[in-house]
């Protein structure tokens, strides 16, 4: 693990991360989420912000949990029928 350091809302974190470069990254995307939050209720301090954004993600995590679990049940449904289309076609 390598260390990093990033800013967020104007602090300076040291982390550790097996990708630097996907932890600056997020890092940048949490500063705009943050940034976005504050234009919209400049009267919330870094930690109700910081609550915002949170619930945000997770969120964001919930949807693209339900829509996984969608797509794999659409998958599991096609792999069926190719199955099934397979076994017609070797028995002619």
């Amino acid at each position: 693990m390598n260390s990093v350091e990033v800013e967020i809302y104007g602090r300076i974190f040291r982390l550790r991360s097996m990708d630097p470069a996907q932890t600056l990254q997020i890092a940048a995307d949490i500063n705009k989420q943050l940034a976005e939050l504050k234009e919209k209720y400049d009267n919330l301090d870094f930690t109700k912000l910081l609550l915002l954004v949170t619930l945000q993600q997770q969120e964001q995590i919930a949807n693209l949990t339900l829509r996984n679990k969608e797509l794999s049940t659409d998958l599991e449904r096609m792999n069926m029928m190719i199955s099934k289309i397979i076994g017609e076609v070797e028995d002619i």
